[in-house]
C-alpha cells in the first residue's frame, strides 16, 4: 500500500469518530443570519442544511487561501466529510480517490441515472474553495441540484449509501470531554506512528499487522522490567508512539473506533485513556492499548493475542450471519474489556 493509499483508507477508517467530533464541536448550535435572525443550525446531513452550512464557512473563510491554511487543516477535513456525507445520503455514490493525480484527495463518485457510480466525481475540497470564492452561499446546494438531476426520474437516491460507520459519537454516546479530546488525539496517531517507526530499526518493516504487534511485545518485555519503567518520564516519547501503534493497528484491522474514557471509575482500566472499540453484534469490545502495552510484561504474545481476538470475533460474526442464527460468545483477551452499552 503506497502514502496515498494509506491516507485515502485512514481518511475512511476514521470517518466515525471525525465526524462526529465536527459535528458536535465545529458545528455551532445557532447561527445569525444577515438578517440579524438566530436560527438553530441543522446538524441533520440534510440539503435544507447546505445554506446554512455554507453561510458558516464564508464566516470562518474569508479567501481560497485560507482553507488551505495547514493551521485549519484539521476543520477543514471535517467539513468535507460532512459535506461528501450529506451529498451521498441525497444521491447516493461512494466515497472514492485518484492516486493519479498526485494528491489522493476524497471526493464522491455518484450513483446516477445511468446506474451505482457512473457519474463524474465531485471534488468536494474544490467545491469548497469555489464556494468562499464566489461567496453567494449558494454553491453546495447547486452541486447537490446537478447531481440530482443526474439521477433521472424524481431525483430520489436508487440505493441507501453512505461512508459512516454505525458508531458516529453522538451527544447522547458521548461527553463534551471526550469529543474535545478525540479531535486532538486522532490528528496525533499517524503523525505519531510514523515518527516513532523511523526510531525503530528498519522502520519500513513496521506495518499494520499481527506481525509487528508481536515483534513489539518482545521488544517490550526486552526493554521493560516493571510498570513503573515504562510510565518513567524519559520513556513517554517511546511508549506514546507504541500505544498509537497498537491502538490504530488493531483499529484498522478490526474495524474499530477510537474512543476516551472521560467518565469512567479510577479502577476501569479505560479511564483517562484513548482505546478502541469495537461493535460485535449487540456487544461493545473495548481494548486499551496502555493495558495490552503492560500485559506485555508478562507475556510478549498478549498484544498479538488481542488482535486475534477481534479477529476471531469478527470471523464469528461474518459466520453467524451468513448462517442467520446468533453468535456464540467468545472470551475477551487480557486487556480487553466488554461492554454492553
Amino acid at each position: 500500500m503506497n502514502e496515498l493509499q494509506r491516507e485515502y483508507y485512514a481518511f475512511i477508517n476514521n470517518m466515525d469518530v471525525r465526524l462526529g467530533a465536527f459535528v458536535l464541536a465545529d458545528l455551532p448550535e445557532t447561527f445569525d443570519k444577515e438578517d440579524g435572525a438566530t436560527v438553530k443550525f441543522p446538524k441533520d446531513f440534510g440539503p435544507k442544511s447546505l445554506p446554512m452550512l455554507e453561510l458558516f464557512v464564508l464566516s470562518r473563510f474569508s479567501s481560497p487561501d485560507e482553507v488551505i491554511d495547514p493551521e485549519n487543516r484539521r476543520f477543514v477535513e471535517g467539513l468535507i466529510r460532512y459535506l461528501g456525507e450529506t451529498y451521498l445520503r441525497a444521491i447516493g455514490g461512494a466515497w472514492d480517490h485518484d492516486e493519479e493525480t498526485g494528491n489522493g484527495m476524497p471526493f464522491i463518485r455518484p450513483d446516477t441515472e445511468e446506474g451505482p457510480l457512473k457519474g463524474e466525481p465531485i471534488p468536494i475540497l474544490a467545491i469548497i474553495l469555489a464556494a468562499v470564492d464566489a461567496r453567494t452561499a449558494e454553491v453546495f446546494t447547486a452541486v447537490l441540484t446537478k447531481a440530482r438531476e443526474n439521477l433521472g426520474g424524481d431525483g430520489e437516491p436508487r440505493r441507501n449509501c453512505t461512508g459512516l460507520a454505525m458508531g458516529m459519537l453522538t451527544a447522547e454516546n458521548s461527553s463534551e470531554e471526550e469529543v474535545e479530546f478525540l479531535s486532538r488525539f486522532i490528528g496525533t496517531v499517524e503523525p505519531g506512528i510514523a515518527a516513532w517507526t523511523q526510531e525503530q530499526a528498519d522502520p519500513s518493516s513496521w506495518e499494520y499487522g499481527r506481525e509487528s504487534l508481536a515483534r513489539l511485545g518482545k521488544q517490550l518485555k526486552a526493554r521493560y522490567d516493571s510498570r513503573d519503567e515504562m510510565m518513567s518520564e524519559e520513556e513517554t516519547p517511546f511508549v506514546a508512539g507504541a500505544m498509537r501503534f497498537i491502538g490504530e493497528t488493531i483499529r484498522r484491522i478490526g474495524f474499530g473506533q477510537w474512543r476516551y474514557g472521560a467518565s469512567l471509575e479510577a479502577d476501569d482500566p479505560r479511564s483517562r485513556q484513548p482505546f478502541i472499540r469495537f461493535r460485535v453484534g449487540d456487544q461493545n469490545l473495548d481494548m486499551v492499548p496502555w493495558r495490552l502495552a503492560q500485559t506485555a510484561l508478562e507475556d510478549s504474545d498478549s498484544i498479538a493475542s488481542g488482535l486475534d481476538t477481534i479477529i476471531s470475533m469478527r470471523e464469528e460474526e461474518a459466520a453467524s450471519e451468513e448462517a442467520a442464527n446468533g453468535a456464540d460468545g467468545v472470551d475477551a483477551a487480557d486487556g480487553v474489556e466488554a461492554d454492553q452499552s
